[in-house]
């Protein structure tokens, strides 16, 4: 038992020490660390398709035309993701701030809905759809600018973790090894 306690420890510290090393690789290189998650994606959107393909011409059996059809795009935005990666990026980030400014509307109407009450919740609901609204525009303004800056915050936040965790096994282990009073 003790020797699967000692394994487990050892498998979080690398878990640890790999969140660390992700978190610190999306800080540094943001830009280059959003395009390989999108390559990635694309790539097993891509064979999924392709997988798909394969098995409706080596069990077409109760397969509909449609089945092809849709694995074929599988494969096509499997391959788009990769080849144009750089496009869907600011795709994304752009259909982002088409949904904040949205939600900020929404915000907005919420505020002018309860402006009669003039409490905190009217207050509350034009801050944040001011800041929903500002940010929307950041977005609008500069898309791979943003995205960048979100991947270095998921490094960051990458970056903690790996180290509470670490941390948190070194306390523990402390605790464990330390003669009991």
């Amino acid at each position: 038992m003790e020797q699967k306690i000692k394994d487990y420890f050892k498998s979080y510290i690398f878990d640890g020490v790999l969140l660390i090393l992700l978190g610190a690789a999306m800080l540094i290189w943001p830009d280059g660390a959003l395009k390989t998650l999108f390559i990635i994606i694309g790539a097993a959107v891509g064979i999924m398709g392709l997988v798909k393909i394969i098995m409706f011409f080596a069990n077409s059996a109760g397969r509909q035309p449609s089945d092809l059809v849709l694995a074929f795009a599988e494969l096509a935005i499997g391959i788009a993701f990769i080849v144009k990666s750089d496009f869907f990026i600011e795709f994304f980030n752009i259909v982002l701030a088409i949904m904040l400014a949205y939600g900020a509307i929404l915000m907005l109407a919420q505020a002018i809905i309860t402006r009669e009450h003039k409490g905190v919740f009217f207050v509350l609901s034009l801050v944040f759809a001011a800041i929903t609204f500002v940010l929307a525009v950041i977005i609008f303004i500069d898309p791979a600018g943003f995205a960048s800056f979100m991947v270095q915050l998921r490094g960051i936040a990458l970056i903690i973790e790996g180290l509470a965790m670490i941390i948190v096994l070194h306390r523990v282990s402390k605790d464990i090894t330390s003669p009991q009073v």
